[in-house]
């Protein structure tokens, strides 16, 4: 490879290659050692072409001590190269999305120092006895995603001693939590069952993991969560049951979570909450997402510590300084995409001192009290896409972002509006459309709905669509967002509950653009129209002025000037300069 020869070539080591969409040749991978003797990581992923990777016997040959991690990952593998056993200081191995369909015994046998292995994406329905037995210091497995977990892999993931995280996302065969691997590995701190088919959850059943830490069963089929579920896990900090079909809390479903510090319920069919369902939750809870479920008033949870608090996508039309009374500690706060369409000033007393994120984009809002002001703490707003009156009580707000800003240049502190070009006024006409915070002081006026019946002047200008980012953070989905978490669910009454979902735009453009479709094809046929019209005029003219300027023929030929119809074929000249047409009668 050239790059390894120039890296020697200026007396330096390779330490680290990593190759993507690489088509190989037929011999398949080279002797690494000979492009790079001191290789520690070797990176192959989505290798081109439908054929399996081919890994020779010496491939790896003279890597037996350097080589720490390994992965080969979308390459078609039908098994575990033998080229890999003799690598016996491997740390981190993956063979993730190729078509291993077991895992032998003889795979694993040297190797003691790894402690992080990915098999996940594959097609395993079997592991031969054993095979795991000398994996005395793996720490994290990675086997879900469509492979089988049957009697033999429960048998030898309960092998692992030393295991601390378990992942069986979207793995086959996980009907409810498997109990009798828990009683196996009681050690464990991180569990993901999410993407299973797991419809109920009842007392005990994890009972056994006194150490774990993080319990990720989003996206399963849970329409039911039987009190004391979750006793016995006093050290759980992380839980995550968004994505199913929860509809109702009991008292108790929280009871023995002593220690957990964040709780994600989004995206379910929860319409009420027990004011005491939160109760055992009280002392250390700080973040929860209660996204996307049709909850239309928020009611006492005792949850005086939380510091965030989602709410984006419920069926809130309103929110009020009583209904915000039990989170004086409250840091971040998400009313997006709700229906909230006013707000007072006293909304936020509670929380004015300490609230830094607030988010009520997407709303029905028209107007809005002095937030900046109300909120010295705060450092970023999101008041975007809702529809503002842009008169003489939206411009108080105007005016205090602005004083803030000139605060945080001056203080050097943090103060932002996410998504100002999108923060627009609905009105008055003349000035729908403008960004709030670009319009001109004195045409802050007050509005008469009745005398602003008119639309603002039309212009040719095309609007260009504006495409912009919202920032994505995986980590605010909870459990389980170091992986590769992208997990659907179809189902009729409600939206698809997607974790990676953010182009919120995609369905603007498409509208916008169907109604461009629309105005084109109309445009098309009034020239079509037009066309045809001049072709019918020009013929009747022709045929009426034909016999009186028409001369006689000469030697029996006909006058070039004579304009004869036959066939009714007429031909069409089209200009290729814009605006200009001719319809020119040709004789055939």
């Amino acid at each position: 490879m050239k790059a390894t020869e120039a890296v020697k070539n200026a007396s330096l080591v390779t330490s680290s290659i990593s190759i993507q969409h690489m088509e190989f040749p037929d011999g398949g991978l080279p002797e690494f050692s000979k492009i790079a003797p001191q290789l520690q990581s070797l990176d192959i992923r989505e290798c081109s072409g439908q054929d399996e990777l081919q890994i020779g016997d010496d491939s790896f040959k003279g890597l037996e001590q350097t080589l720490r991690n390994l992965t080969i990952h979308a390459c078609n593998l039908m098994t575990i190269p033998k080229s890999v056993d003799s690598l016996e200081n491997l740390e981190t191995m993956a063979f993730s999305s190729n078509k291993l369909d077991t895992l032998d015994v003889d795979q694993f046998k040297n190797k003691k120092q790894l402690s992080y292995l990915d098999v996940s994406g594959n097609f395993i329905t079997s592991i031969e006895e054993k095979a795991f037995e000398p994996l005395t210091s793996l720490e994290t497995l990675v086997i879900g995603e469509h492979n089988f977990v049957n009697d033999t892999v429960v048998a030898e993931i309960g092998r692992l001693k030393a295991l601390k995280t378990l992942d069986l996302s979207r793995a086959d065969g996980i009907f409810s939590p498997p109990e009798d691997l828990f009683k196996e590995i009681p050690q464990i701190e991180t569990l993901k069952l999410s993407g299973c088919s797991i419809p109920t959850l009842e007392p005990g059943q994890f009972a056994t993991l006194k150490k774990l830490k993080e319990l990720d069963l989003r996206v399963n089929l849970i329409e039911n969560i039987t009190a004391y579920a979750f006793d016995g896990l006093e050290s759980l900090q992380r839980l995550s049951i968004a994505g199913n079909f929860i509809s109702n809390l009991e008292p108790d479903v929280f009871f023995g979570l002593s220690s957990l510090e964040d709780l994600d319920l989004g995206w379910n069919e929860i319409k009420t909450i027990p004011s005491e369902v939160f109760k055992p939750l009280a002392e250390k809870l700080k973040i929860l997402s209660l996204r996307n479920n049709p909850i239309s008033k928020l009611p006492s949870t005792g949850l005086g510590n939380l510091e965030k608090l989602g709410l984006a996508e419920c069926g809130f039309t309103n929110i009020t300084a009583d209904q915000l009374k039990d989170y004086p500690k409250l840091m971040d706060l998400d009313l997006s995409k709700c229906n909230i369409s006013s707000l007072d000033a006293n909304t936020f007393d509670n929380q004015k001192d300490v609230l830094k994120k607030l988010n009520l984009q997407k709303n029905k809002l028209k107007s809005l009290p002095n937030l900046v002001k109300n909120l010295p703490a705060v450092e970023t707003l999101d008041v975007s896409s809702n529809p503002y009156i842009c008169d003489g009580e939206l411009a108080h707000f105007v005016f205090g972002v602005e004083d803030r800003v000139k605060q945080s240049e001056q203080s050097g502190s943090t103060f932002f509006i996410s998504n100002a070009n999108e923060t627009l006024c609905d009105r008055p006409y003349t000035l729908r459309g403008e960004a709030i915070l670009q319009v001109e002081p004195e045409k802050f006026q007050p509005y008469d709905e009745q005398s602003d019946t008119t639309t603002a002047p039309t212009t040719t200008t095309t609007a260009a669509v504006e495409e912009t980012t919202t920032e994505l953070k995986i980590p605010d989905i909870l459990v389980g967002s170091k992986t590769n978490d992208t997990l659907f669910k179809e189902e009729p009454r409600r939206e698809v509950y997607d974790i990676s979902k953010t182009d919120d735009a995609k369905g603007v453009y498409n509208q916008k653009g169907s109604y461009a479709v629309f105005i084109t094809v109309g445009a098309i046929g009034l020239v079509s129209i037009i066309i045809i019209v001049a072709i019918v005029l020009f013929i009747k003219k022709n045929k009426a002025v034909g016999p009186e300027k028409s001369s006689s023929p000469k030697k029996g030929g006909k006058s070039d000037k004579v304009v004869k119809m036959e066939d009714g074929m007429v031909e069409i000249e089209l200009d290729s300069q814009p605006g200009t047409q001719h319809a020119t009668p040709s004789r055939r």
